[in-house]
């Protein structure tokens, strides 16, 4: 019994025992794990940007919160604003285009009428009809859906933000209780894994800007209009993990047709996959890879289990969670001077 409860007392098996604790209490907030994802990464870079701010300008700390945070939202809402009405300016042309080539087609023109009617009395593809657009309608809840989380994690990392210095003392209050060491483990394990995943939000950042280099010199090429807007669309919807290409093949083939019809539409989804590939096989694997100190095999493998087991999230944050793991287990240190669980609590 004593050897037991010696056992129960090391420094480490308590970690381990608080990081078993933490797991399931995420399992069990999983409805929220959107929310909390995207508030501490929204926190983590407006807190390192608004900090390097009050660096370079002296401003007081609150006041380089504000800044950066209406800074971002007004270049995100000026983006928007500009592509959006040359997006639909350019998408106006389709209606006429398909309208000409159906009058110009011999056969589709000859044909179209009889078309119709079928397709109005087929009871097969009004089913599907019925099916394709209801799961239309529930995929337009999840987009209404993740917007809401986007908002609600945006204003509550700027709270945050704002109020740092305050949370950071009322955080502290925790580390003196009489759970002190309860408490010194919590904080030791979430403040390692949000700086893990700082890490990778930078490098996923630089990421998404390599793709849009890469792919507006693809849209030059091939001779598509608008390349700002077509680069801002593919900057915005590139911060999705993996979701943002397919979402970016609906403006950028719609764009592509009316510019320069089915051709260049070919040209378009070919560049889209040469970049993709590029992205996938070498540049990510590559960028995490030197990030976390794992091997680039290492690195694909967990690319493709965590996105098998926690889908589009899976490819964010399974590489923090798994250099995180080989952290606490002492594999490899993720920070140039690790914090020792003798002085965890004071970090």
């Amino acid at each position: 019994m004593d050897r037991i409860i010696r056992f129960f007392k090391r420094d480490d098996v308590d970690m381990y025992l608080t990081l078993a604790f933490l797991i399931i209490v995420i399992y069990l907030m999983r409805g929220f794990a959107t929310v909390i994802l995207l508030t501490t990464i929204f926190a983590f870079l407006g807190i390192k940007v608004s900090r390097w701010l009050n660096l370079k300008t002296h401003l007081p700390y609150w006041i380089a919160v504000i800044v950066t945070y209406l800074l971002v939202i007004g270049i995100f809402v000026g983006a928007l604003s500009y592509a959006a009405p040359t997006l639909v300016t350019q998408l106006k042309v389709i209606p006429d285009m398909l309208t000409k080539a159906i009058t110009n087609h011999p056969v589709w023109n000859a044909n179209i009428d009889k078309w119709v009617n079928q397709a109005i009395h087929s009871s097969e593809l009004i089913q599907n009809g019925k099916s394709l657009l209801m799961t239309g309608i529930k995929e337009l809840g999840h987009v209404g859906t993740g917007f809401t989380h986007v908002i609600i994690a945006i204003f509550l990392s700027f709270i945050f933000s704002v109020s740092r210095g305050r949370m950071m003392a009322f955080g502290r209050q925790f580390t003196h209780s009489k759970f002190k060491t309860f408490f010194g483990n919590v904080y030791y394990l979430v403040h390692k894994f949000v700086m893990i995943l700082g890490r990778i939000i930078e490098t996923q950042l630089v990421i998404c800007t390599i793709n849009t280099i890469l792919m507006t010199i693809g849209f030059i090429i091939i001779g598509m209009p608008s390349i700002m807007v077509l680069a801002i669309i593919v900057f915005i919807l590139g911060l999705i993990p993996v979701a943002g290409v397919l979402l970016s093949m609906i403006p950028l083939t719609l764009l592509a047709f009316a510019s320069g019809g089915i051709m260049r539409v070919v040209w378009v989804v070919i560049l889209v996959i040469l970049i993709h590939a590029f992205e996938s096989y070498f540049l990510h694997p590559r960028l995490m890879a030197d990030r976390t100190d794992l091997p680039v095999f290492v690195t694909f493998i967990t690319l493709i289990i965590m996105e098998s087991l926690l889908g589009a999230w899976g490819l964010m944050i399974g590489i923090p969670i798994v250099s995180f793991f080989l952290d606490v287990l002492g594999v490899q240190d993720s920070e140039p001077h690790r914090v020792t669980s003798t002085n965890k609590t004071n970090s």
